[in-house]
């Protein structure tokens, strides 16, 4: 097993004089940058981990107090450190015992006590990655002596991916905290300047998640597990969607995004439409990094062929385009494209979801400037009926009933606060429970027009308390539930409707989804309580 140098990154480190708003202009030209060592005659005296400083700096007066002092006023003057020459898995083992706090803070890499580099979530996630594809080499390369070997293997991918799932879980929940409370602050009344601190925040801790998502999506792939979801998808439809949402990111980043669909515009394909956007988000993604103020092009032609759907997509930059010896590499774990950008696992994904639908992957250097990366697919046609007109409004444009009354259910303090605002901005009242029993002991108290409940608590969890409530005579065993949950994957999304929750929101929160959530349960409870006093009056 390799020691800990092997996976560490190398930044410039600081002098403890630097100004606080010089780290700020550094984070703002390094979006990729999580961690900055402060060093003093090659000591390492502190860190300055991303998210914290971006928080303190968008707090109140986070200028005044900050941007003109030195950077030991915000550093973390007692980070983790590691000597080089300790095992990355002695070194991984330390660290989870610290928990998901200790992961996201960063560490230091000295030798001999003197600075050497820094080390991030990121890279021990690609420490683990890379340390389970050489155990799964090795198991393979016994393959040819050992008939069970495959089973072996499988089992390994399996037990990495459900490691991972952990992780991913934990890290979400004070991810959850980040995200909701700079959503919050980007409504408030903030000056410009302001809102560009609490963007830069939502932008780094969303690209955090992203890392996590497709080191968990890899893991699945590599253990068989990835699951795909095909079902009719209006191809055109699709391409709109794409449009929407990449188009203001390139305006912001200085780049023409071209999107164009060349087909049949009623024509639908039985296909995952999720996993297909995510390949384009992936590929268009990539090439913004390297398009700075140029041109991105994204296209997809489809038609058909003998009763089946063929689809052609391609992205193209005019960035510095791949260098040639690693065209045939690019799309393995960790490579990266044409620089240091991300932690080299979208591609990686892109492939393992084109596999598993049976089509073809590839990049190439463009004639002239930049590169192309495509993808084709064949797929069942599918016939998509018309939606007639209806009269009744989008839950989207509704408002919450006259100032509802939420209980809301969670283990975690930040959480409690995140949705208690999000109730306040709703025009909702709201009172607190850290459990589930507390839940149970609240609702047979007073009534609730309805329950934000979290799922993994102490003593009693979400689908415990759940299943007690239901189990309540008269309308408090009828109080609609909306789950708030970091593990909403359709087939727990599917158990926790089965045993009577309401919808299902996924965690970190998004307030319009959390909003138009609470508007379906809420309606759909009313229409059930003038269904029975109908069944009454009869």
């Amino acid at each position: 097993m390799p020691t800990i140098e092997a996976l560490c990154e190398r930044p410039k480190p600081i002098a403890p004089t630097t100004l606080g708003s010089e780290v700020f202009a550094r984070f703002r030209r390094e979006p990729d940058t999580l961690v900055i060592p402060v060093v003093e005659d090659d000591r390492p005296i502190g860190l300055i981990e991303r998210t914290t400083f971006l928080e303190k700096i968008a707090g109140p007066f986070g200028h005044a107090l900050y941007e003109g002092r030195a950077v030991t006023f915000v550093m973390d003057a007692e980070p983790a450190v590691v000597e080089a020459g300790v095992r990355i898995d002695a070194f991984c083992d330390i660290m989870l015992k610290g928990g998901p706090a200790a992961l996201l803070r960063g560490f230091i890499v000295t030798r001999n006590g003197l600075y050497y580099g820094v080390g991030t979530a990121a890279t021990l996630l690609q420490a683990v990655n890379q340390r389970q594809r050489d155990q799964n080499r090795e198991l393979a390369e016994q393959a040819e002596a050992l008939s069970d070997t495959r089973a072996q293997a499988l089992a390994a991918a399996r037990a990495k991916s459900q490691f991972l799932a952990i992780m991913s879980h934990e890290l979400r929940t004070p991810m959850n905290g980040v995200l909701a409370v700079a959503e919050l602050l980007r409504r408030q009344p903030l000056n410009q300047a302001a809102q560009a601190h609490v963007q830069t925040i939502m932008d780094s801790s969303e690209t955090l998640l992203r890392i996590l998502e497709d080191a968990l999506d890899l893991s699945k792939a590599e253990a068989g597990e990835l699951e795909l979801s095909p079902a009719p998808t209006p191809l055109r439809a699709l391409t709109d969607d794409i449009q929407a949402l990449w188009e203001p990111r390139a305006s912001q980043d200085g780049v023409t995004l071209l999107v164009s669909y060349e087909g049949d515009t009623e024509l639908a394909a039985v296909i995952d439409g999720v996993r297909v956007k995510q390949v384009f988000n992936n590929l268009i993604g990539n090439a913004l990094k390297f398009a700075r103020n140029g041109v991105v092009e994204a296209g997809m032609k489809a038609w058909v062929d003998n009763g089946r759907v063929r689809i052609e997509a391609r992205v193209r930059d005019d960035g510095p385009g791949v260098d040639p010896d690693r065209v045939d590499s690019i799309f393995e774990p960790f490579v990266h494209g044409s620089g240091p950008d991300g932690a080299g696992l979208g591609l990686s994904i892109c492939r393992q979801v084109i596999d598993r639908m049976g089509g073809r992957i590839w990049a190439e250097n463009n004639a002239g400037r930049g590169a192309t990366f495509a993808f084709d697919l064949t797929a069942e046609r599918a016939v998509i009926e018309q939606e007639q007109p209806s009269n009744v409004s989008d839950l989207a444009d509704l408002e919450l009933k006259s100032a509802p009354h939420i209980l809301i259910v969670d283990d975690n303090a930040t959480n409690r606060v995140v949705a208690q605002a999000l109730c306040e901005m709703f025009g909702c009242s709201s009172e607190l429970a850290e459990d589930g029993m507390e839940a149970l002991a609240a609702v047979q108290e007073q009534r609730f027009d309805l329950i934000l409940m979290d799922i993994k608590m102490p003593r009693m969890d979400g689908v415990q308390a759940t299943q007690a409530i239901r189990a309540l005579p008269g309308a408090a065993g009828r109080t609609p539930i909306v789950v708030l949950t970091a593990n909403a994957d359709p087939d727990d999304a599917k158990h926790y409707l089965s045993i009577g929750m309401a919808a299902v929101v996924e965690k970190p929160i998004k307030p319009e989804r959390l909003r138009m959530a609470m508007n379906a349960a809420l309606t759909e409870d009313e229409e059930a309580s003038e269904a029975a006093d109908g069944r009454s009056a009869a």
